[in-house]
């Protein structure tokens, strides 16, 4: 009878695409013919991040609107737009206040963080202004306008139209 001698099938390893052909390592004695595979670590694809979070929650890039607050940095400030002398003004809020600049650089409106002062260049307008105990009214129907002095919420003295 005659004696088979099976020998087991030798399937190499394909590399990953990309990768480099195994080489067979220093200092392993290797039979001529054989290659010793490579080890390598065990390699992940890299997970796909993406800023979710902030994009579609806070921020519409497409109608460049802000929809959420922002916390600021307590000695942050904002700076809209760039000062050009006689093209562009500029607003600056930081907490030391409020300041406005025209395009010649001069200061048409600040508000000082600390006090609260105002400093308006132009007309402060509105219908009805409160200031302290006097009310002034301008009404645009006929033209008059009063001023009211208040004492204690009782109107004390009365200029203009009574009405």
């Amino acid at each position: 009878m005659d004696d088979k001698t099976y020998y087991q099938e030798i399937v190499p390893d394909n590399p990953f695409p990309g990768e480099p052909e195994p080489v067979a390592l220093l200092g392993q004695p290797n039979p001529a013919g054989t290659f010793t595979p490579s080890t390598t670590k065990e390699k992940t694809f890299p997970i796909k991040r993406i800023a979710v979070e902030l994009l579609s929650t806070a921020l519409n890039t497409r109608s460049r609107k802000i929809l959420q607050e922002f916390q600021l940095e307590q000695s942050g400030g904002f700076q809209i737009g760039n000062f050009q002398e006689g093209i562009s003004g500029d607003t600056r809020i930081t907490p030391d206040g409020l300041v406005m600049r025209n395009k010649a650089g001069l200061i048409t409106l600040a508000q000082d963080g600390d006090t609260g002062d105002a400093f308006f260049a132009g007309q402060l307008r509105a219908n009805t202004t409160i200031v302290a105990d006097t009310i002034i009214t301008e009404r645009a129907s006929n033209g008059n306008g009063r001023i009211v002095f208040l004492n204690g919420g009782i109107a004390a003295i009365l200029i203009g139209d009574p009405s």
